[in-house]
């Protein structure tokens, strides 16, 4: 069983407003993540939440997902992924990595992802388009205690550098993958037809 691990907790300081909750076809990012991420075949869904945190609980009301709450959000991402990591499934060989500022990755990517994972014996699987990374990362649980005891601030580099030979890159048919928005510029161009 695959746990996907959402991460939802930052501040968007960047975005200047909280992008977790800014619609995108009549749902918010974080809304569209998570159900993009129910209709594949992970087979449970962890959203870590920090920063508004109550608000990011009401956007996903009566949908199958469980709460991870950082209060650390500021640490950086590093230390929502630990988080994330620590309240997965025991039953899971593997963790993914998803990011709520990427709605446009669908459940068709995401599968791929896993089905990658799953059929290869590497310890990292990344997807890339146009020859370049993006996420979400899949990790096998074999590197949980590694992940819990990344640096936070490091993120997941460390750990995927140690293990850059047992690593797979997964070409997909879809730039979604290097796609997030951070900047108000980049939310108008994803608004725009």
């Amino acid at each position: 069983m695959i746990s996907a691990v959402l991460l939802a907790a930052g501040e968007s300081r960047r975005m200047g407003e909280f992008k977790q909750l800014l619609p995108v076809e009549g749902k918010s990012f974080v809304e569209r993540c998570v159900d993009n991420l129910l209709a594949s075949r992970a087979g449970e869904v962890v959203v870590v939440t920090g920063h508004r945190e109550r608000d990011v609980r009401a956007a996903l009301a009566g949908r199958r997902v469980r709460f991870a709450h950082n209060p650390d959000y500021l640490l950086g991402m590093g230390e929502s992924i630990r988080r994330g990591v620590a309240s997965a499934a025991e039953s899971a060989q593997a963790v993914m990595i998803a990011l709520a500022d990427q709605p446009l990755i669908g459940p068709e990517i995401i599968d791929r992802v896993i089905e990658a994972y799953k059929s290869h014996d590497s310890l990292v699987v990344i997807p890339t388009s146009e020859g370049r990374r993006g996420h979400p990362v899949i990790l096998d649980m074999s590197l949980r205690r590694e992940i819990l005891e990344m640096d936070p601030s490091e993120g997941l580099r460390q750990v995927v550098y140690s293990h850059k030979s047992e690593t797979l890159y997964v070409e997909v048919p879809s730039r979604a993958v290097l796609i997030d928005f951070d900047y108000p510029d980049d939310y108008e161009r994803l608004k725009s037809p």
